[in-house]
């Protein structure tokens, strides 16, 4: 009878041991699991703090040439270059609306986009708290970064603005053909990096094709006033 007792108690060890090694496993999984879907977040969060990291710096870029552009329709002397403010200022205004009617069907909210610092993007149902952890993670500084750049941007108008006459039209061109050209760059590394999104690519297309046609004119009338 002990014998028999025995080889039961045996038999149910062997099978609670099984079960139990099951459950390590189980757990062992789960947690493999969540660890795996936790990295797939973060990495999904650092994509969205990348796109919109650039797209606050193409805002900022495209406020940059907007403010420009009003300065010189108020304080530019020679004609033709009061009507290249007017065009820079107009093409910027509607490369801004377009670049703020995607962000907004993105669901981002881009502060720069109302002159202002960059704040952030909804991330509503884009994959659990890994995805806020890498957006986080991502976007640290980077408020600082394009305040900088606003800061940097309102000392130029300042010290633009202390110009007058020939000397300010002048020191205008010279300052958007330079800007054209930091554009160009900026639009080139989107469409590098966002290839494969086919309506922002259309989007930084158009806008890089004012950004050269715009550089192209500043330069000819910098050689007109040269002459």
């Amino acid at each position: 009878m002990g014998k028999t007792n025995w080889k039961t108690r045996a038999v149910t060890a062997a099978v609670m041991t099984g079960l139990m090694g099951f459950a390590a496993h189980a757990d062992d999984s789960k947690s493999k699991q969540e660890k795996q879907s936790m990295e797939h977040g973060k990495a999904v969060g650092e994509a969205a703090g990348k796109r919109v990291q650039y797209v606050g710096k193409l805002a900022v870029f495209n406020n940059r040439q907007i403010k420009l552009a009003r300065l010189a329709e108020q304080q530019a002397t020679d004609p033709q270059v009061k009507q290249f403010a007017t065009k820079l200022r107009e093409d910027h205004e509607k490369s801004q609306e377009s670049l703020r009617s995607w962000a907004q069907q993105k669901k981002m909210e881009i502060g720069a986009l109302s002159d202002s610092n960059i704040t952030s993007e909804d991330q509503t149902g884009t994959g659990g708290s890994g995805v806020q952890e890498g957006y986080n993670k991502k976007m640290e500084g980077t408020g600082e970064k394009l305040g900088k750049a606003i800061d940097q941007t309102n000392e130029e108008m300042t010290k633009l603005q202390a110009k007058q006459g020939p000397e300010f039209d002048k020191a205008f061109l010279t300052r958007i053909t330079a800007d054209q050209k930091k554009g160009k760059e900026i639009l080139k590394e989107g469409r590098k990096e966002y290839k494969n999104d086919a309506s922002f690519l259309a989007l930084l297309s158009d806008t890089e094709r004012v950004v050269s046609g715009n550089e192209t004119q500043a330069k000819e009338l910098e050689k007109q006033m040269k002459k």
